[in-house]
């Protein structure tokens, strides 16, 4: 995986003091580009992958396979799935490779209930912690989401931002043994997003708003609505599985 240098940013830079405002802001928006060490690179890649369901239950990963699709050593690779069957992500088989997890009713329910106890917990955590400009970001993120689910291909799109918008406020905890236990949780329920990705863009897809409704709680300090409202956004998925015994 080679690395690539981004656009200079100093020819981008206006010289002219009546630069536009819009043209400030731009500038304003753009964040430091940030080179990421390989093996962490392909770990990313896999954990997002895992996160929005892009793997099936019960699917093998071949380390050759996903080094190719990478464009990478098989090192890193080996690295990434080590950290992911640590995190309960992927399960080893006795032949060397490793699968993502079977889909079980039993399984299907303890991680639901864990996922509602400590991500509910966490944001009644967070709530006080989050300033004003948080907030508003949450509030753009949780809009985009709606709009993005409204058609197929802009699936995959709220797919991500829905996770950067658990994840802000999960952050804002500040709580690190918290905030693994959650991604661990992620990683184990991409199989089960994975099963209701159709019904994201459908009549069937949660209307109520529920991110929005998060933020309002939040901005009206009634933290534990806020709660409330991020319990039934976790559900939501976990309700409409019916796995296999």
């Amino acid at each position: 995986m080679s690395e690539r240098s981004g656009p200079s940013l100093r020819s981008a830079r206006p010289t002219a003091l009546g630069a536009p405002p819009e043209a400030l802001q731009a500038l304003e928006a753009l964040q430091p580009i940030v080179r990421q060490p390989v093996n962490e690179a392909v770990y990313q890649a896999l954990r997002n992958k895992l996160m929005h369901g892009e793997y099936r239950a019960g699917q093998v990963l071949g380390i050759q396979y996903l080094a190719d699709a990478l464009g990478t050593s098989t090192m890193p690779v080996r690295e990434a799935l080590r950290r992911l069957v640590a995190q309960n992500g992927l399960e080893p088989l006795p032949n060397g490779t490793t699968r993502v997890p079977l889909t079980t009713r039993a399984r299907l329910n303890d991680v639901h209930r864990a996922r509602v106890l400590i991500e509910g917990t966490v944001t009644e955590w967070a709530g006080p912690r989050l300033p004003a400009e948080a907030l508003d970001r949450l509030e753009r993120l949780a809009c985009q989401i709606t709009d993005d689910r409204r058609s197929r291909e802009g699936v995959a799109a709220s797919l991500e931002k829905n996770r950067i918008f658990h994840f802000t406020i999960y952050g804002a905890a500040d709580s690190p043994v918290m905030m693994a236990a959650i991604e661990s949780l992620w990683l184990q329920s991409g199989a089960y997003l994975r099963a209701t990705r159709e019904l994201l863009h459908s009549d069937e897809g949660p209307a109520d708003r529920l991110h929005e409704a998060t933020v309002a709680a939040m901005r009206r300090g009634d933290f534990a609505r806020a709660r409330a409202c991020i319990e039934q956004d976790i559900g939501w998925v976990f309700e409409r599985l019916h796995p296999d015994e």
